[in-house]
């Protein structure tokens, strides 16, 4: 994953080879689809990696600190947005994600709710990534801690009237 950044950094997603990520991250091609795919399922594994850091970081939520994580480089994020990059990998987060809330949510459900707690856990997910993108396409210059409060604050007032019985 780190190779597969670093060449995303000079060089657009389109138009890097698995052959520049193996060279790059120094293993053999076999070893490279011993495990994926494709560049495609690494960068979904990324995500995947990624969300599970750190939603193992924080209990309650896991916003601020992909906040935090993205904020710290925006521009990958930037970069990755003039190929189809960016879309793979939030399309992977927000699959993540939702895997990430649907389980917070029915820890929290204490019968039917009047959302079922897989769409709640998708659109919170999609509030997240829709905080997300608008915050970089905007340059990234609020605190992560601004956008998260904001998120919350959104976020919560959805997730109680999901969470309300049916």
């Amino acid at each position: 994953m780190g190779a597969l950044m670093d060449l995303m950094l000079v060089k657009r997603y389109d138009a890097i080879t698995v052959q520049e990520i193996t060279d790059r991250a120094d293993v053999g091609r076999s070893t490279f689809y011993a495990h994926f795919t494709d560049k495609d399922a690494l960068l979904a594994d990324g995500a995947r990696q990624m969300i599970g850091a750190l939603a193992a970081g924080d209990a309650a939520h896991v916003s601020l600190p992909l906040l935090r994580h993205i904020g710290e480089r925006s521009e990958l994020y930037v970069v990755m947005s003039r190929g189809r990059g960016l879309p793979l990998f939030l399309d992977a987060l927000h699959r993540e994600l939702t895997a990430d809330y649907a389980g917070r949510l029915a820890a929290r459900a204490s019968g039917p709710s009047a959302v079922p707690v897989p769409l709640l856990a998708a659109m919170v997910s999609s509030m997240l990534l829709t905080a997300l993108r608008t915050w970089l396409e905007a340059g990234a210059t609020e605190p992560p801690e601004t956008v998260d409060r904001a998120f919350r604050t959104a976020a919560d007032a959805a997730i109680r009237a999901g969470l309300a019985p049916a």
